[in-house]
């Protein structure tokens, strides 16, 4: 007589899958966590370095006066042109020595392009921290009604800066900006 053989898994073997997978995912769902939960600094620290590097390449490409606005209240990094060598326009103050305007019209959360400050000058592009990453520290530049104003020339020089920015979980990380190279070091705490 011919014995017929049955394919398939036991269920001993089925559990023994089920076991080993549950042992990965208990490993692995951790570490995914811990990346995620840094992710919001991460990219808040691009933008910030984007912005700076964004700045810096229309000043000199452009042959202009740019500038970048951080507003603390808001969390957010606006460029603005402030025009040519000549008709160079204050952020703040509008045509230097005239005193005329005050303020920006920075909108948060996102992007947004284009738009003119009260003082006449042109809002080339506003970029939001990531929600929950905050301005901690900011030494250099000018300072206005907690907003941080940074002049960047048509030689490629900009001020000397440095910001700190932290999230809700006690990270902190700190960007210095080189004033001659445009070198953005980033040391995290």
């Amino acid at each position: 007589m011919k014995r017929q053989r049955r394919t398939g898994f036991t269920l001993l073997e089925i559990l023994l899958v089920v076991v080993i997978m549950a042992i990965a995912s208990a490993v692995a769902v951790p570490m995914f966590a811990r990346s995620f939960r840094g992710a919001k600094l991460r990219n808040s620290l691009r933008t910030v370095t984007m912005m700076h590097r964004n700045a810096q390449s229309k000043a000199v490409l452009g042959q202009r006066y740019m500038a970048l606005l951080y507003d603390e209240v808001k969390g957010t990094v606006e460029l603005v042109d402030q025009g040519q060598p000549g008709v160079k326009k204050d952020a703040f103050f509008g045509g230097i020595g005239s005193g005329s305007g005050m303020g920006t019209e920075a909108s948060g959360g996102g992007e947004s392009t284009g738009g003119e400050t009260a003082s006449g000058t042109q809002s080339d592009t506003v970029r939001a921290l990531e929600e929950g990453v905050r301005i901690l520290n900011f030494k250099g530049g000018k300072e206005f009604d907690d907003i941080y104003y940074v002049s960047y020339y048509p030689n490629g020089m900009c001020d000397a800066y440095t910001i700190k920015i932290g999230d809700d979980e006690n990270r902190i990380a700190e960007i210095e900006m080189d004033p001659v190279t445009g070198k953005a070091k980033v040391r995290r705490e």
